[in-house]
Parts: structure tokens; C-alpha cells; sequence
């Protein structure tokens, strides 16, 4: 994306996928070339509960995890157009993915498990991998998340792609759903 063009997003933009795809990455970069606000959905949970997600979860079980996520992710949606990093399982959870649907445009960053687990620093951070083999786990995640993630409304192979490759072919598919738009062609319009 040219840096001297403005461009405008008509919609928030939400990344999902399993953790690792670069969801967190690509997205700051994104809304640091747009000018617009970046908002890691688990990042507003830590901040808004005090207690890390980890933590959530030991103290209160996943389950009340995803309702404090839905809770956010419902909040966030009714600013204006942000890109929105979302938690590798939100859009699982149906009220979630709902919501996501009908106020943003959703965006699957793919990966293969191999990819995603060599892109991670801090497993220990990650709650969903604790329980065991880290390698085992994402594969099965993928198998089991697959189904609701194919509901994005554009996909991303990230494997093999650089964040400026990816911000690439992210760009184009916003502006062909005319999500992404030029500052000056929405101007001669009016």
C-alpha cells in the first residue's frame, strides 16, 4: 500500500484464526498504514478484567472466558471502523461469530500448525497449549475450527507470506469488497 494515499475503511475489519496465523502482526501493521486503531480483543479482556487470560481461565473456566470475549467483541464493534485481532476461538462461539458477521468484515489468516507453532515465542502464555503437545493440539484446533473459520468472508494463506506480502493481498481483497477504499475516489463520488 503507496504510504502517500489515503485510504478509508467503511467497516471494521476482524482477523481471525488460530493463534499464531499473525492476526496480532498483520493487524497492527494494517491499522498503522490506515491511520485507524489497532484492537486486540484479548488485549481489552486482560486490560478490562485486571487479570491475565490465563488466569480467566484457571479461576472461571473457558466458558466464562468466551462470554467476557462476546461482551468486548460486541462493545468494540460499536465504535467506529477498527482492525479488530480477535482470540483464536471467538468466532467458535456462535453469539460471537453472529455479531462478528453482522458488523465487520472477517478475515481468516490460514496457516498450517507447523507454521503457527514456529511463529510462537511464549507457549506458556497460551492457555490451550499447557496441556500438552503443543504441535498435536494446533493440528487438532485447526481440524475442530476449521468448519466455522471457512465463514470468513475473504481467506489468507499466510504460510509462505511476508506481513508486506499478506498486507498486500489484504488490501486487494478489501478493495474489491469496496471495504478499502482511496480517500480521493470516495470524494468524487459525492
Amino acid at each position: 500500500m503507496k504510504q502517500n494515499q489515503n485510504y478509508l475503511l467503511s467497516h471494521t475489519v476482524a482477523l481471525i484464526g488460530l493463534m499464531g496465523a499473525g492476526k496480532t502482526t498483520l493487524g497492527r501493521y494494517f491499522a498503522r498504514s490506515l491511520s485507524v486503531d489497532f484492537i486486540d480483543s484479548d488485549d481489552e479482556i486482560v486490560k478490562r478484567a485486571g487479570i491475565s487470560i490465563p488466569d480467566i481461565f484457571e479461576l472461571s473456566g473457558e466458558e466464562k472466558f468466551r462470554d467476557i470475549e462476546q461482551r468486548v467483541i460486541s462493545e468494540i464493534l460499536q465504535g467506529s471502523p477498527v482492525i479488530l485481532s480477535t482470540g483464536g476461538g471467538a468466532f467458535i462461539s456462535p453469539k460471537t461469530r453472529e455479531i462478528l458477521s453482522n458488523k465487520s468484515v472477517i478475515i481468516w489468516l490460514r496457516a498450517e500448525p507447523e507454521t503457527l507453532l514456529s511463529r510462537m515465542d511464549n507457549l506458556h502464555s497460551r492457555p490451550l497449549l499447557a496441556k500438552g503437545d503443543p504441535l498435536l493440539i494446533l493440528t487438532n484446533l485447526s481440524d475442530e475450527r476449521k468448519r466455522y473459520y471457512e465463514q470468513a468472508d475473504v481467506i489468507i494463506d499466510t504460510d509462505n507470506l511476508s506481513a508486506t506480502q499478506a498486507l498486500r493481498e489484504l488490501v486487494s481483497a478489501l478493495q474489491k469488497r469496496d471495504v478499502l477504499r482511496l480517500e480521493n475516489t470516495v470524494q468524487k463520488e459525492l
